[in-house]
């Protein structure tokens, strides 16, 4: 008897989930931007360790500066009738940042940039709202960066006072194995079609647990721009 009342109670709440939403909407998107570190342990410039090609790496790979992002992403929005949204985002995306090398104490006087590129597997469970203003919608959502890291690798170069371009490349590890972002985002809405910006804030320190002096926190921020492409034809209810 327990187990049919508790089977009848869960049925007539997600009956009634399902009678008070408006639609269901998934979307393919592609996503470019920008990104880069913040805080104490980050710089806008680093010097070169090691003495060949074979051994460079930088010092400070958590760089200020941006660099260009690109990824790939499946979205789902389930929209109620008062407008409030539930979603669901899972993307691949390679997030980039740049940092400086120079300083006349190494490869004599040396000057070039390392570029830390790092793939991502990432999902974003968030809340929204959405606003109408014909023939256009606007959602305005917060949520959660949940992402996996697959890679840590900086591709680096260099160039002497002759000229001469010496490249280099070092694969970092997994520095942290899942970094967490707040996300705020806002997307416009036009028939099929979606335009999106959005910023996520880093919570995890790449410098934590490193050995030695505390050279201090280094956070990754992402800037998002995207579009998307719904898939599917929006289901309506207006019950």
């Amino acid at each position: 008897m327990i187990k049919r009342f508790l089977l009848v109670v869960l049925f007539a709440g997600l009956t009634h989930f399902v009678s008070f939403s408006q639609s269901h909407e998934l979307r393919l998107g592609i996503t470019s931007g920008v990104s880069n570190f913040t805080g104490s342990g980050s710089d806008a410039r680093s010097t070169l360790n090691g003495g060949s090609q074979q051994e460079y790496y930088t010092n400070n790979p958590y760089g200020k500066k941006y660099g260009i992002n690109l990824g790939g992403a499946l979205n789902y929005r389930y929209v109620f009738a008062n407008n409030v949204i539930l979603g669901l985002e899972g993307a691949f995306e390679r997030l980039q940042t740049k940092i400086d090398l120079q300083g006349n104490e190494f490869i004599n006087g040396s000057r070039g940039q390392t570029k830390l590129n790092q793939q991502f597997v990432n999902f974003n469970p968030f809340v929204g709202y959405r606003v109408g203003f014909e023939p256009m919608t606007m959602d305005i959502q917060i949520g959660m960066d949940v992402s996996k890291t697959l890679s840590i690798k900086e591709s680096g170069s260099i160039e002497d006072k002759q000229g001469n371009k010496t490249s280099f490349d070092r694969d970092r590890g997994k520095v942290i194995d899942v970094d967490l972002r707040p996300r705020l985002q806002f997307n416009v809405n036009y028939e099929r079609y979606t335009v999106f910006a959005g910023y996520s804030w880093g919570l995890k320190d790449y410098n934590n647990g490193l050995l030695g002096a505390d050279p201090g926190a280094a956070r990754l921020n992402v800037f998002r721009l995207g579009l998307q492409y719904q898939l599917l034809t929006p289901i309506f209810r207006n019950d």
